[in-house]
């Protein structure tokens, strides 16, 4: 079994709070008509799409891509389906207390059965559900290494970006933007691949399933 959680990238796709600045951009930089081949160059800001934060974005001084080794390792996750709806559209203590001591690196939060829109289909939600300070502090004591939801952030509006210093200060890497939709609440082997870029505080990161654990 193979699928792959991680969003396409395209000029179209939905960004955080419908920025134009995280938005991509594809670039023809040589043609066939002037330089006889074609060549294109990509801005993509390392915030969009499905992603990794790593302890830079959100702590001063924090460690970088090249303090972490995640690629070709294979990671037992759990898939916590909320996609039926959340009160007040917040993951609080009460939903993570029941999961928090759950043996496993991975847990990710499903709250979307629609992935996520192109800008000619819908625009960005910006009542999105997201993971609230206290349940994020209770999950520092388990023995996740990363903690991903199929929203563009997995905190809103929240002062000093409590949720995400919580869990990147414990080196609890986080991944935004996944794409869900097609996997149930269970339990699965996760395998990721980043583009290995060095130093910095966020990178593209492509997720796949390759087993369901019964």
């Amino acid at each position: 079994m193979l699928k792959t959680l991680s969003v396409k990238i395209s000029k179209d796709m939905e960004v955080y709070k419908n920025s134009a600045q995280k938005r991509p951009r594809i670039e023809n930089t040589r043609n066939f008509k002037e330089h006889g081949m074609y060549e294109s160059t990509i801005i993509l800001p390392l915030h969009t799409g499905t992603h990794i934060d790593y302890p830079l974005h959100a702590i001063e001084g924090g460690k970088t891509s090249s303090d972490y080794s995640i690629t070709n390792q294979v990671y037992k996750g759990y898939v916590c389906d909320l996609s039926n709806g959340i009160k007040d559209n917040i993951i609080s203590i009460d939903i993570v207390k029941k999961i928090s001591e759950i043996d496993v690196d991975v847990l990710f939060f499903k709250t979307k059965k629609d992935k996520l829109n192109s800008i000619g289909e819908a625009c960005f939600d910006f009542e999105f559900p997201y993971l609230d300070a206290g349940a994020s502090c209770l999950l520092t004591s388990s023995k996740l290494k990363f903690i991903g939801i199929d929203q563009l952030g997995i905190e809103r509006a929240q002062p000093n970006h409590e949720t995400h210093v919580n869990l990147l200060k414990n080196d609890i890497l986080i991944i935004e933007g996944l794409d869900l939709t097609c996997i149930k609440n269970g339990f699965y082997e996760f395998i990721f691949f980043t583009l290995g870029i060095q130093g910095v505080e966020a990178e593209p990161i492509i997720v796949n399933i390759i087993n369901v654990i019964k």
